[in-house]
């Protein structure tokens, strides 16, 4: 804790690994709702990404201040690229059909 709290890239750091604690908690959440309540589950913005917010937030206070914001910053970044690849991996791929355009005739 000290070291990471005597630099300002350590500070930093501190952040990013919260973050990938962010990460786990939420996998492993996600992971046991899909074990008790089906393979269908799908995680929730409030209860289940919140709550791993929360807690890996309160892993990056002990570090320090800076470290919470750049924890927050760094999760939200991970939780967009998390629901990005869960999108390409289990999500609908659904086509527009084309449009057809029909010319007028000029007389």
């Amino acid at each position: 804790k000290a070291q990471l709290s005597e630099t300002k890239g350590m500070t930093i750091l501190g952040g990013g690994v919260s973050s990938l604690f962010f990460m786990f908690v939420l996998t492993a959440v996600g992971n046991l709702e899909g074990i008790l309540m089906g393979k269908g589950f799908e995680l929730q913005l409030i209860p289940e990404v919140a709550f791993s917010l929360v807690l890996s937030m309160a892993v990056a206070s002990s570090i320090h201040r800076v470290s919470i914001t750049c924890c927050v910053a760094f999760s939200l970044a991970i939780l967009y690229f998390m629901n990005s690849i869960s999108q390409k991996t289990h999500g609908l791929s659904v086509e527009a059909a084309p449009i057809k355009v029909e010319k007028k005739k000029r007389r």
